[in-house]
């Protein structure tokens, strides 16, 4: 059989942008969708966020005199040219993924995206400021229209993109005013964050729908959105607050998930140190203490009472082992890829502390060749 084919392959744009977006189905999966990719954005492939700097803010307005609701996450990360190009391009399966080699990022980046099409009325936009510059892209058009998935320079072009700033605090005044807030309104340790970088991102809509009366139930919003399951890495690895109408909910307190109850018997947690040289898959040996250089790393065993692979959208997106240097968190895999058939796996989770593996992975041969791939508990 032979073909000649006579120009690229063709999809239908109303259809596409369907297909790709109809699995966002409340508002509770688009914000944690944006958890996501703040968690994403600090690693130290991309804004390289310092530990005690990783912190993150749900803003929620109701609508009021005119204003319309919003709703919008304000993280410290400042997203650049490069990270508000990526973001334009729909279904890019390395628009996450982007600069990691692990496989844990590899998405189709979508997901942010896909809330901001289908559930604000209003323009919907990611504002980046990093460096002394701004740069902001989003949406404006009809509902579950073509026009409003085709993403743009706002306001335009010139004002849009690369535009040099004389003062960050002068921006973030301007983001945080549609909000109803000011600098100081900011939880503490997010506005002391920014100072610190002189950067921010903001991602957020305009008239967020299925609102009764423009209000949005902020209390039952946020613990929808710290049992998602795609929360859960942020929300362990990046401190987040909310604010409501200018208030800091939680009692000021940083977002926390559910309390695991541990085994009958099991309370306490099991410490196991890690040998100063693993095997690699290919038999190699790699050292766990970077040839002695760092503290040698530990793994922490944790019990639950549930059966924590049963338990979906609870326990679930926790039954994992979490891998931390010493100074952050780095990645996680879930207990079925480490240690499945091991009885009893599925009431135990984790941590793995290896001062070795900062500061980052060395790739060889597009391969990552660091003691993570070999520890299993």
């Amino acid at each position: 059989m032979t073909i000649e084919r006579t120009e690229g392959i063709r999809f239908h744009e109303q259809g596409t942008l369907d297909a790709v977006t109809r699995w966002i189905a409340s508002h509770s999966d688009g914000i944690a969708e944006w958890f996501k990719n703040v968690r994403r954005q600090y690693q130290v492939d991309r804004a390289n966020v310092a530990d005690g700097q990783r912190v993150a803010v749900l803003l929620m307005s109701d609508e009021d005199n005119g204003r319309p609701a919003r709703i919008g996450v304000l993280d410290v990360g400042g997203a650049t040219l490069e990270d508000v190009t990526a973001w334009s391009t729909w279904q890019d399966p390395d628009a996450s993924r982007r600069g990691s080699a692990l496989d844990e990022e590899a998405t189709q980046g979508n997901g942010g995206k896909a809330y901001m099409y289908r559930f604000f009325s209003g323009g919907a936009r990611i504002l980046g400021v990093r460096d002394q510059r701004r740069n902001c892209v989003g949406f404006e058009g009809p509902l579950g229209t073509v026009d409003r998935g085709t993403p743009g320079w706002i306001p335009s072009l010139i004002a849009g993109r690369e535009v040099e700033i004389s003062s960050w605090e002068a921006e973030l005044r301007e983001t945080l005013a549609p909000y109803g807030l000011t600098l100081t309104d900011l939880p503490n340790r997010v506005l002391a964050a920014i100072k610190a970088r002189r950067a921010f991102t903001l991602v957020e809509g305009e008239n967020p729908i299925e609102l009764y009366k423009g209000r949005i139930n902020a209390e039952e919003l946020v613990q929808k959105v710290v049992r998602h399951e795609q929360a859960t890495l942020c929300i362990e690895q990046v401190d987040l607050f909310a604010v409501h109408n200018g208030k800091i909910l939680n009692d000021g307190k940083k977002l926390a998930l559910p309390a695991i109850t541990p085994y009958p018997g099991l309370e306490s947690p099991f410490l196991f140190e890690i040998p100063d040289e693993l095997p690699l898959p290919d038999g190699q040996m790699v050292s766990a203490t970077d040839g002695g250089i760092r503290e040698r790393g530990r793994l922490t065993l944790h019990t639950s009472s549930e059966n924590m692979q049963a338990a979906y959208k609870v326990l679930k997106p926790r039954w994992q082992i979490v891998y931390r240097t010493k100074h952050q968190m780095i990645g996680a895999k879930p207990i079925s890829e480490v240690a499945l058939t091991t009885p009893g796996s599925q009431f135990i989770y984790g941590t793995v502390e290896l001062p070795a593996l900062e500061p980052a992975y060395v790739e060889h041969g597009g391969a990552v060749r660091s003691p993570v791939h070999c520890l299993k508990p």
